[in-house]
């Protein structure tokens, strides 16, 4: 008999796979379009397919009717952190260094959570807690290391680190979210938010579509969007975003293994001891 905190724990490891997944897909789909095209696929194809979601489960015209103007702008901010500043600063960040080096850097999310938990909360710096932030940060040095470092590497190392630190904003509210809200409407209203926002972006800057791109970056992050986004906040809803997040923090290793097999990457000893230091270190601070 599968237990609730046992299901938390499954849908915690799909949703870890499958983000692991989409890091390599979204590499593949930026090597023919650039990153504000991209994401504009990416969120436009996974709003849809939110949306075909939640009318299958009969959930989305029961969302939208108990939507209030401080749940609203909850939601707005959580997507414009997730899937609007956050993700195109980690799509950046994985067309500058690669999967390998981007995906470490960026999980470090956890280390911020728990930041914010301090400052908004005032809860207890632990020991444990400066250990792991010593991990995390000698990881992060040990990934950015390059024989031949350029400033687009550094760039890209930057963009990661503020991605972990946007995606931390957003999922500090996603305990609130749903208490109101079912799991496919935090996720699926937040990428239709981001969807607008990008769009408002890609007006200006010029639209580059092509069949490659729409194929990997749209329908391929759509499945891979829909699935791991759902799964994780199911996840959070169950068992709680404390319990779900060491089982999600170690996707970097799985990444690293996908960006190895399929995109060929070249995985340095640093790398993988980086990669390995940093899932310890956000293990270690979710632990404190």
């Amino acid at each position: 008999m599968v237990t609730t905190e046992l299901l938390g724990e499954i849908l915690a490891i799909i949703s870890a796979i499958f983000w692991a997944i989409g890091a390599s897909v979204y590499k593949k789909g930026l090597e023919s379009t650039d990153v504000w095209s991209g994401n504009l696929m990416r969120t436009g194809f996974t709003s849809v397919g939110f949306i075909i979601f939640m009318l299958l489960k009969g959930s989305f015209f029961e969302s939208l009717a108990s939507f209030y103007p401080t749940l609203f702008f909850w939601l707005f901010v959580s997507g414009f952190f997730a899937f609007f500043l956050g993700d195109i600063l980690y799509l950046v960040s994985l067309n500058e260094v690669g999967v390998a080096r981007a995906v470490p850097v960026s999980s470090t999310y956890p280390l911020f959570v728990a930041l914010w938990a301090f400052l908004i909360y005032r809860e207890e710096i632990s020991f444990l807690l400066i250990v792991g932030t010593i991990m995390i940060l000698f990881a992060i040095k040990l990934i950015s290391e390059e024989e031949n470092g350029s400033k687009e590497s550094r760039k890209g190392i930057i963009f990661a680190l503020f991605a972990a630190i946007c995606w931390s904003l957003s999922i500090t509210i996603l305990d609130y979210l749903t208490n109101f809200l079912p799991s496919e409407a935090v996720a699926g209203f937040r990428f239709m938010i981001a969807f607008l926002l990008v769009s408002a972006v890609v007006k200006k800057r010029g639209f580059n579509f092509n069949r490659k791109a729409a194929l990997w970056i749209g329908f391929g992050g759509m499945i891979v969007l829909v699935t791991s986004n759902y799964t994780f906040v199911e996840a959070i809803r169950i068992i709680g975003s404390a319990k779900v997040a060491p089982v999600s923090s170690t996707y970097p290793v799985i990444s690293a293994f996908f960006a190895a097999v399929f995109l060929k990457e070249k995985l340095t000893l640093k790398i993988i001891l980086g990669t390995l230091l940093s899932v310890l270190g956000v293990l270690v601070v979710v632990i404190s």
